[in-house]
Protein backbone atom coordinates (compact mmCIF):
# COMPACT_ATOMS: atom_id res chain seq x y z
CA UNK A 1 0.00 0.00 0.00
CA UNK A 2 1.24 3.29 -0.80
CA UNK A 3 1.71 6.17 1.83
CA UNK A 4 0.79 9.17 1.34
CA UNK A 5 2.40 11.17 4.23
CA UNK A 6 5.16 13.75 4.81
CA UNK A 7 7.23 11.70 6.74
CA UNK A 8 9.81 13.95 8.91
CA UNK A 9 13.01 13.04 6.69
CA UNK A 10 11.27 14.49 4.07
CA UNK A 11 10.99 17.95 5.90
CA UNK A 12 12.82 20.99 6.59
CA UNK A 13 12.63 20.75 10.85
CA UNK A 14 14.69 23.48 12.18
CA UNK A 15 15.72 27.32 11.56
CA UNK A 16 19.14 26.02 10.84
CA UNK A 17 18.06 23.83 8.07
CA UNK A 18 16.14 27.12 6.33
CA UNK A 19 18.97 29.55 6.91
CA UNK A 20 21.38 26.82 5.26
CA UNK A 21 18.87 27.15 2.03
CA UNK A 22 18.36 30.82 2.64
CA UNK A 23 22.36 31.54 2.71
CA UNK A 24 23.78 28.84 0.03
CA UNK A 25 21.21 28.91 -2.53
CA UNK A 26 22.33 27.42 -5.64
CA UNK A 27 19.23 26.90 -7.80
CA UNK A 28 16.40 29.40 -7.96
CA UNK A 29 13.06 28.86 -9.57
CA UNK A 30 10.82 32.11 -9.69
CA UNK A 31 7.56 32.90 -11.01
CA UNK A 32 5.42 35.72 -10.49
CA UNK A 33 3.40 34.09 -7.34
CA UNK A 34 6.04 31.60 -6.40
CA UNK A 35 10.00 31.46 -5.55
CA UNK A 36 11.45 27.80 -5.24
CA UNK A 37 14.64 27.94 -3.46
CA UNK A 38 17.29 24.68 -3.62
CA UNK A 39 20.99 23.70 -2.00
CA UNK A 40 22.32 20.38 -2.06
CA UNK A 41 22.01 18.15 0.86
CA UNK A 42 24.19 15.19 1.93
CA UNK A 43 21.45 13.14 2.23
CA UNK A 44 19.95 10.67 -0.38
CA UNK A 45 16.63 12.17 -0.85
CA UNK A 46 15.32 15.73 -1.11
CA UNK A 47 13.80 17.95 1.51
CA UNK A 48 11.45 20.25 1.92
CA UNK A 49 10.22 23.71 3.46
CA UNK A 50 7.13 25.88 3.28
CA UNK A 51 7.17 29.60 3.96
CA UNK A 52 3.58 30.63 3.50
CA UNK A 53 3.23 34.03 4.79
CA UNK A 54 0.27 35.42 6.03
CA UNK A 55 1.05 38.64 4.23
CA UNK A 56 0.79 37.10 1.01
CA UNK A 57 -1.88 34.92 1.46
CA UNK A 58 -4.43 36.50 3.86
CA UNK A 59 -6.91 33.82 4.57
CA UNK A 60 -5.87 30.42 6.91
CA UNK A 61 -8.09 28.15 4.58
CA UNK A 62 -6.23 29.76 1.33
CA UNK A 63 -2.58 29.25 3.29
CA UNK A 64 -3.19 25.42 4.28
CA UNK A 65 -4.99 24.21 0.13
CA UNK A 66 -1.68 25.85 -1.06
CA UNK A 67 0.54 24.19 2.03
CA UNK A 68 -1.25 20.88 1.01
CA UNK A 69 -1.21 21.29 -2.82
CA UNK A 70 2.62 22.08 -2.25
CA UNK A 71 3.16 18.81 -0.46
CA UNK A 72 0.90 16.88 -2.64
CA UNK A 73 3.31 17.91 -5.77
CA UNK A 74 6.39 17.24 -3.69
CA UNK A 75 5.58 13.90 -3.06
CA UNK A 76 4.67 12.80 -6.45
CA UNK A 77 7.57 14.40 -7.96
CA UNK A 78 10.10 13.07 -5.30
CA UNK A 79 11.53 10.73 -7.44
CA UNK A 80 12.69 12.72 -10.26
CA UNK A 81 14.11 15.43 -7.34
CA UNK A 82 17.95 15.06 -7.13
CA UNK A 83 19.10 14.91 -3.06
CA UNK A 84 18.32 18.74 -2.52
CA UNK A 85 16.86 20.59 0.51
CA UNK A 86 13.95 23.05 -1.11
CA UNK A 87 12.47 26.26 0.26
CA UNK A 88 8.87 27.39 -1.29
CA UNK A 89 8.03 30.59 -0.63
CA UNK A 90 4.79 32.36 -1.60
CA UNK A 91 4.13 35.09 -3.51
CA UNK A 92 0.95 37.58 -3.68
CA UNK A 93 -1.69 35.90 -5.46
CA UNK A 94 -1.04 32.54 -4.62
CA UNK A 95 -3.92 31.79 -2.64
CA UNK A 96 -5.90 33.11 -5.54
CA UNK A 97 -5.85 30.27 -7.69
CA UNK A 98 -7.79 27.36 -8.47
CA UNK A 99 -6.32 24.25 -7.47
CA UNK A 100 -5.97 23.35 -11.51
CA UNK A 101 -4.30 26.42 -12.09
CA UNK A 102 -1.65 26.12 -8.85
CA UNK A 103 -1.03 22.11 -9.63
CA UNK A 104 0.02 23.36 -12.96
CA UNK A 105 1.99 26.34 -12.00
CA UNK A 106 3.64 23.68 -8.98
CA UNK A 107 4.49 20.91 -11.80
CA UNK A 108 6.08 23.17 -13.96
CA UNK A 109 8.38 24.62 -10.90
CA UNK A 110 8.95 21.42 -10.28
CA UNK A 111 10.08 20.59 -13.57
CA UNK A 112 12.51 23.37 -14.13
CA UNK A 113 13.74 22.77 -10.91
CA UNK A 114 15.15 19.36 -12.08
CA UNK A 115 16.43 20.44 -15.14
CA UNK A 116 18.12 23.49 -13.30
CA UNK A 117 19.48 20.84 -10.77
CA UNK A 118 20.75 18.83 -13.85
CA UNK A 119 22.62 22.06 -15.17
CA UNK A 120 24.05 23.32 -11.91
CA UNK A 121 24.83 20.50 -9.55
CA UNK A 122 25.88 18.24 -12.37
CA UNK A 123 29.11 20.75 -13.66
CA UNK A 124 32.06 20.01 -12.04
CA UNK A 125 33.54 22.70 -9.28
CA UNK A 126 36.49 25.06 -10.39
CA UNK A 127 39.73 23.97 -8.18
Amino acid sequence: MTSFGFPRFSRLLNAGDYRQVFNGAKIKVSDKHLLILASPNPLSRPRLGLVIAKKNIRLAVHRNRVKRLVRETFRQQDPALPPLDIVVLARRGLGELDNQALHQLLNSSWKRLVKYSRRHLDRPTPT
